[in-house]
């Protein structure tokens, strides 16, 4: 079972913060789209190296489950808050705000301290 669910995870994970982080930089920022792309593919890759990593089982270093966690939370957050506004009611212009001033900020700070939590636990654990 762990066979098949560790890839599609990672690529789930993957995909999820690869559309986040290109969405929130087009939207925020005025850098070139090369750069947007080229950021928002490196945390894609780090975010799938940690999923792949957390999917198996390997112990993981507090500060890559603090990145990790917040750019997983908060990519997820960002898209429910994103999309959720336009699928739900599709007359609104300032619903996808939600997911960029609300959601994602709330979903990076919990995705960070659960990071270091899960990190704590599992030092914790091996000492």
């Amino acid at each position: 079972m762990i066979r098949i669910l560790k890839p599609m995870v990672t690529f789930l994970m993957f995909v999820v913060v690869l559309f986040a982080m290109t969405t929130i930089l087009s939207i925020t920022t005025q850098y070139p789209t090369w750069i947007c792309a080229t950021f928002s593919a490196v945390c894609a890759i780090w975010v799938g190296w940690f999923t792949w990593r957390l999917v198996s089982g390997e112990k993981i270093g507090v500060g890559s489950a603090v990145i990790s966690g917040a750019l997983m939370l908060g990519s997820l957050s960002f898209i429910i808050g994103f999309l959720g506004p336009i699928a739900i009611t599709k007359d609104t212009s300032q619903g996808p705000f939600i997911g960029l001033l609300i959601a994602a900020p709330v979903g990076v700070i919990m995705g960070a301290i659960g990071g270091y939590l899960y990190a704590a636990r599992q030092n914790a654990a091996g000492d």
